[in-house]
């Protein structure tokens, strides 16, 4: 989405589309002052501008769009303006979406590359019956925040909240809608072998560790295979084998071993042992020997990722842990000011609206020659927030200040010059694809394909 649409879409988001939101979901039912738009422009720009905006504050932004309310009256606004909120959030992450696209050959094999992952929000202990925490040592009351970013054009595909002790692998969100020839990337928290098996049916890839507890079998003899014995009886460094995985579902994988340098091993039992004396355990031992390999699953055929390119294209999914990062140390997503049910979600799905619309106005110039610092972008844009809200009823000067704003992240935002390759260069070094038949393991149509 370039400026140029993305201006009309702005002014329309925030003026007839919120008013009639507005109205449909009863937070407006007469004429008023702060009409359904100006509250959304007054929130939504409010936080923008000062994550950590007080009700004073917001109340100001207010007066500067032609309302005068009381810090009283903006606040018993609040119980009303929550489902207001929420269906607005909805909205914006529908209609802030674009088409643009990264050019990264092993990228470009997929229609389209999905990556989920979450991350918990602490909130005030008012909330703990609607958003329980998950217990020992943690927060009363959290929110999880489940997010689907689609990799090659940036867009937030998908963004859920629930209770931050609800298990990752109970969410469906990413799996809901299933885009065929599409690679979804999830770690291990993730792993559900009817999720891989949903996947596989509608013609999409999947690629993530492997949960080296589940069951691993022969295709044709469905006899069980020992993942131990196997990857002891390896010489080379990475090696793989065509296997059913679960014991129920027997979905048909690649299953990929990587040996690791003995550093990295020697850390990684480290943290077993340290994890395993925190809950006074003992490490299993054969536990810590697989502990010597990385093992991944993927239905994408040799033609489509070969063992290099799955093991530089991993790591891929770390892009979203950054998002989360932005999210919370720019946006302030993990720091509201309230202490209410009303005031402290209304706070999240206001900020949620503006990352949002950061996201879908930076993301095109995320990775160009050189790479944009998201923290640099937001802060520019922060700067800019009061000029956009005040010409929000302005289309040409509403383009003005959008244009103005990335043509300051393009002078003052890029990431500063380093020695070790970013995950784009990472990616732009992978080889082009050779040009074989291409069809996911384990789809109903059969698949020749050799494996080591």
């Amino acid at each position: 989405m370039d400026i140029n649409t993305l201006a009309p879409n702005l002014q329309t988001f925030f003026n007839s589309q919120a008013d009639s939101v507005a109205r449909s979901t009863k937070f407006v039912q007469r004429e008023s002052k702060l009409n359904g738009a100006l509250f959304l422009q007054t929130l939504v720009f409010g936080f923008i501008e000062n994550p950590q905006a007080t009700l004073n504050e917001l109340i100001e932004l207010s007066a500067d769009l032609g309302v005068d309310i009381s810090k009283q009256g903006l606040h018993d606004r609040l119980p009303r303006a929550l489902p207001f909120l929420k269906q607005m959030f909805a909205e914006g992450l529908a209609l802030f979406r674009h088409e643009w696209r990264l050019d990264v050959a092993v990228l470009n094999r997929f229609s389209s590359v999905y990556i989920t992952d979450s991350s918990v929000i602490a909130l005030p202990p008012a909330l703990q019956d609607e958003f329980p925490g998950c217990g020992g040592d943690g927060p009363p009351a959290a929110v999880k925040v489940q997010l689907t970013l689609e990799l090659l054009s940036g867009t937030l595909t998908g963004l859920h909240l629930e209770a931050g002790r609800t298990p990752d692998q109970t969410y469906r969100g990413h799996v809901a809608t299933v885009q065929p020839e599409a690679l979804y990337l999830h770690d291990l928290g993730y792993f559900v072998v009817p999720h891989f098996e949903t996947l596989a049916q509608h013609n999409a890839y999947f690629l993530s560790r492997l949960n080296t507890q589940v069951g691993l079998f022969e295709p044709v003899t469905q006899q069980p295979v020992d993942l131990l014995a196997w990857a002891r009886g390896q010489t080379e460094v990475s090696f793989e084998r065509e296997l059913l995985v679960g014991a129920t579902h027997k979905v048909c994988c690649r299953v990929v071993g990587v040996r690791l340098p003995q550093e990295i091993v020697d850390r990684r039992r480290q943290q077993a042992h340290e994890k395993a004396q925190r809950k006074g355990r003992t490490p299993n031992a054969r536990h810590l020997e697989l502990l010597a390999w990385t093992f991944y699953i993927t239905n994408a055929p040799l033609t489509r990722l070969s063992i290099t390119d799955i093991v530089a294209l991993y790591p891929v999914r770390w892009q979203i842990e950054l998002i989360f990062k932005l999210w919370k140390s720019q946006a302030a997503l993990d720091r509201v000011v309230g202490r209410r049910r009303a005031r402290v979600l209304c706070e999240l799905y206001a900020k949620l609206i503006g990352i949002t619309i950061t996201n879908c106005l930076l993301t095109p110039y995320r990775w160009c020659k050189r790479e944009l610092s998201m923290v640099k972008a937001v802060g520019i844009l922060r700067h800019y927030a009061n000029r956009l809200v005040l010409n929000l009823g302005q289309l040409p000067r509403l383009r003005h200040w959008l244009d103005r704003i990335i043509q300051r992240c393009l002078k003052y935002a890029l990431k500063d010059k380093r020695k070790r390759l970013t995950t784009y260069q990472k990616l732009e070094r992978l080889g082009e694809p050779p040009q074989p038949e291409l069809q996911p393991v384990g789809s109903r149509q059969t698949l020749s394909m050799e494996v080591a």
